[in-house]
């Protein structure tokens, strides 16, 4: 059963009903609360605005259409009810009365497992559009804070190389909160209104799948470099390391995948005696003399220990790349706007600090 045209912002700051198609649907803000912007809790934010969506066949409301979007992100109630903070059973409720109310099935229940049916593909972009616009409520009824905040999510290199050395920038606008998250779940939470930016990362090979619904800004290349004990020489090639061990910087991780490939392409079988998923543990153990790694530019920038860092050119690199959705605010604008600072400052030499390699 069709759910009706894609809604705009006009349908949600009033009551809207359009008697050419039956299947329109009429929006209305029942209520607000005074609210302020600042993203501590997502949940609440949204639980501060009442939104009733009325088809011709039945009322749905916000409550219903986040718990269904959580459950499409994350696969399970369980995991829905988790990020939400309620109990599995109510959000199986907000589910079962959704349907009810489209008359629709919208997941396909097989051994367990959720997954979208039609339907449910279907409403995912119009439930994603009101709930960001829902979450704008508050900036057209109140005075926006002083301070607004900005939540970025990404990986840990990224925090430690891109972010940390901008804070006071990023700080001199918005309150700034990080959270720590691979590529995926930081999508996710940004897809789910949890995040404003989220840093991800794509190496060569890796499949692109764009959301036309986000923004992508490439930030920079960070290039992969093999990382030596500090008794090495810096001209040291993978091709005359067969006897030294191996460190991995994290089971799963796109950098382990990378190595991998990159030891097999070099016809080297290594000796793993390490898996590390911290970068600072792992870059001690190399200075430590327990074993050589490859790690990207960024994981780098933070160490202050004493590793050689060879100048043979492994021939990978991965793209930096921040997401945002296409409509940001002027902080989140401004956030963004600092991070692109880390292409200009690469070019001029200063993005990652490099120590003297010792000597053999």
């Amino acid at each position: 059963m069709p759910l009706g045209p894609r809604l705009g912002v006009e349908g949600l700051l009033g009551e809207r009903s359009d008697d050419r198609n039956p299947q329109a649907p009429q929006v209305q803000l029942a209520q607000c609360h005074a609210a302020s912007l600042a993203r501590a809790d997502v949940s609440e934010q949204y639980r501060s605005v009442s939104l009733v969506v009325t088809f011709r066949n039945g009322v749905v409301n916000l409550t219903q259409l986040r718990s269904f979007l959580e459950v499409s992100e994350r696969g399970t109630v369980a995991a829905a009810a988790a990020a939400l903070g309620y109990t599995p059973p109510a959000v199986s409720q907000h589910l079962a009365k959704l349907e009810r109310s489209l008359n629709v099935t919208l997941f396909d229940r097989v051994s367990g497992q959720l997954a979208l049916a039609d339907a449910g593909r279907a409403l995912v972009p119009i439930a994603r559009e009101l709930l960001e616009v829902a979450g704008r409520v508050p900036e057209v009824v109140h005075e926006p804070p002083a301070r607004p905040r900005v939540v970025i999510t990404g990986f840990a290199s990224a925090i430690a190389g891109l972010i940390t050395p901008r804070l006071d920038s990023l700080n001199s606008v918005a309150s700034i909160h990080l959270v720590e998250a691979e590529d995926q779940p930081a999508l996710r939470e940004l897809r789910l209104g949890h995040a404003d930016i989220a840093i991800i990362q794509r190496y060569p090979g890796d499949a692109i799948d764009r959301d036309p619904r986000l923004r992508y800004t490439d930030l920079l290349t960070d290039n992969l470099r093999l990382v030596l004990p500090p008794t090495f020489e810096v001209g040291r090639t993978l091709t005359d390391l067969d006897e030294l061990p191996w460190l991995i910087n994290g089971t799963g991780t796109r950098c382990e995948a990378a190595t991998r490939q990159i030891l097999q392409a070099a016809g080297i079988q290594p000796a793993i005696t390490a898996d590390v998923a911290d970068n600072q543990v792992l870059l001690d153990l190399v200075a430590a003399g327990h074993g050589a790694t490859i790690v990207p530019d960024l994981v780098l920038a933070g160490h202050r220990g004493n590793v050689t860092i060879s100048r043979h050119s492994l021939g990978m690199s991965r793209t930096i790349i921040a997401v945002t959705h296409q409509t940001v605010s002027a902080a989140t604008q401004h956030a963004l706007d600092v991070l692109e600072t880390a292409r200009r400052d690469r070019a001029r030499g200063g993005g990652v600090p490099r120590r003297p390699a010792a000597q053999g």
